[in-house]
């Protein structure tokens, strides 16, 4: 088999193979992304807030479930107290997790969510949002949302539950 000039003058070049370049800096770009997601998961989830705007994110929307569903385990069968569980689910659902984000960071911005999406009147509210920003015992819960950290809050949650803390809120609720 004899050459032709053309093919001996002008050789063909093989083509490289640039695909596997691209897939491999294509998946280190993904790991680096995952990555950060795992290491700064309530950054991501803040920034993509402000990126929609303030409208709930994903994992905004989880944690809004997870809330939901505790309230609703709380129904004990009573008419009247089921009506006000399930008045206080539908505000949740309405509520934007920015706006309770801005309510755990400023006294006064708690105070008229509280009363917002609750029968307490004004002072009642502000006597409540007083009491919480009051006492060292809710800092940590209310950095933690302040943050938009819904896991860590959840955990602090937990910790002023098995301490009494909780229980001392209610009944400061109650006693208004």
């Amino acid at each position: 088999m004899s050459t032709s000039r053309q093919q001996r003058l002008h050789p063909t070049k093989s083509k490289k193979r640039r695909w596997p370049k691209v897939l491999i800096g294509f998946l280190i770009v993904v790991a680096v992304l995952v990555g950060l997601v795992i290491a700064f998961p309530f950054q991501t989830n803040n920034a993509l807030r402000s990126a929609m705007g303030g409208r709930d994110t994903p994992v905004d929307t989880a944690a809004k479930n997870e809330l939901i569903k505790k309230l609703d385990s709380t129904k004990t069968g009573s008419v009247a107290g089921d009506e006000l569980i399930s008045e206080a689910v539908s505000r949740l659902r309405n509520t934007s997790m920015q706006q309770v984000r801005d309510a755990a960071q400023s006294s006064s911005a708690a105070a008229k969510l509280i009363q917002q999406n609750t029968g307490l009147s004004d002072t009642q509210a502000q006597a409540l949002s007083s009491f919480v920003f009051s006492h060292p015992q809710f800092s940590g819960m209310r950095t933690a949302v302040a943050d938009g950290d819904w896991l860590q809050a959840y955990r602090e949650y937990q910790q002023l539950t098995s301490s009494g803390d909780m229980a001392t809120l209610r009944s400061d609720i109650q006693g208004q």
